[in-house]
């Protein structure tokens, strides 16, 4: 199998550690990176090109966990700057993201569908790690 790392960007601490808990439920102990808006989590991103050995490794991560509603940038600003640095890095073309959000709006859900990379779009955090582990076991090996 080969290694990877996932990422969290949230700004809820319960809200990383209960993921995290989940992943770890469902046997998936990876390294995790953690960031609470998207301003911290497109930082980690543009020096994790320049010096990767700040974060975890593997990097860039397989999935991303982001949130929408963050203070300083939200997931929506996060994900039109991580566009435009995706189309500098090749290496980030690979990264998936999955949406965890509180909101019940359908046009969140819509907006979030416009960006390739965003691969699924989860209404609440998931209740067990069999039902999280279904929702993102296709785009991990193993």
């Amino acid at each position: 199998m080969t290694p990877y790392s996932i990422m969290i960007i949230d700004d809820d601490e319960v809200d990383r550690y209960t993921l995290k808990r989940l992943l770890k439920s469902c046997a998936i102990n990876v390294p995790i990176q953690e960031a609470f808006d998207g301003e911290q989590a497109l930082q980690l991103f543009k020096n994790g090109t320049a010096n990767p050995s700040n974060l975890s490794e593997p990097w860039p991560p397989v999935i991303v966990f982001l949130d929408i509603n963050m203070p300083r940038m939200g997931g929506f600003g996060f994900l039109e700057e991580f566009k435009k640095l995706r189309e500098q890095q090749k290496n980030f073309e690979s990264i998936v993201f999955m949406m965890i959000t509180s909101s019940q709006n359908t046009q969140d859900k819509e907006r979030a569908s416009q960006y390739d990379f965003v691969k699924g779009y989860i209404n609440k955090m998931p209740t067990t790690g069999d039902e999280l582990y279904a929702k993102i076991s296709q785009f991990i090996e193993g």
